[in-house]
């Protein structure tokens, strides 16, 4: 609950603050490749727990001088897992489940600007909130040399559901930042480290690593 509070009242700070700051608006997008930490849990040797997904964002800063902003990157990622976990545990290979995340990061964001502002070196960190907005279940049974996928819409809500529809969690950055035209063309890194399970009966941590490329410009 504290955390929440904090976060609302950073929110509220940066959107009082954007009167006296250069703001940057900008967009986002990219690949995403997520897993679940499942804690203690020891995975076979040749397991493959990851699944693929991407993610879009769109960004809003507030500088408070050349080296430091601060601000929100709301959006949309898809993480998930390729292993179940639980179950003695049991981990079924052939099972995916992906996750369809909105999120509301807050973030501060270090600049090092380089030849006279042309190029620009960033690295940022932040938490932020993520609500499950659909999931779904993916099976692949092998009847020969032909694979059957199905795909089920998973519950969410309700006594049923085996889900947790809010995750928190940090994220992490890394990037370049080129000036083009009127604003800057971005390529970046990301790590989202999950602080609460997926999964409401077993540990399943979110973790995702995204590799993006986006513009932002200055107003």
């Amino acid at each position: 609950m504290k955390r929440s509070i904090y976060y609302c009242l950073l929110l509220a700070f940066c959107s009082v603050y954007q009167l006296n700051a250069q703001m940057s608006l900008g967009v986002k997008g990219g690949y995403t490749k997520a897993w679940e930490d499942y804690g203690d849990v020891e995975l076979p040797e040749d397991a493959e727990i990851h699944v693929e997904g991407f993610n879009v964002s769109l960004t809003a800063f507030w500088k408070f001088n050349r080296y430091l902003s601060v601000g929100v990157e709301p959006g949309f990622v898809q993480r998930g897992a390729a292993c179940v976990p639980g179950w003695m545990p049991i981990f079924e290979g052939d099972t995916k489940f992906f996750l369809n995340y909105v999120e509301m990061p807050l973030m501060a964001m270090g600049h090092l600007p380089l030849f006279g502002d042309r190029l620009e070196l960033f690295a940022k960190g932040g938490y932020g909130l993520s609500y499950l907005a659909s999931a779904t279940r993916e099976e692949t049974i092998f009847n020969g040399e032909n694979p059957q996928v199905t795909r089920t819409k998973m519950e969410l809500g309700g006594e049923n559901s085996i889900l947790n529809r809010w995750d928190q969690g940090i994220y992490t950055g890394l990037g370049v930042a080129c000036k083009i035209g009127p604003g800057q063309v971005t390529l970046e890194g990301n790590y989202f480290h999950g602080l609460k399970d997926a999964d409401k009966t077993n540990t399943s941590e979110n973790r995702s690593i995204s590799w993006n490329i986006g513009y932002r410009i200055n107003l």
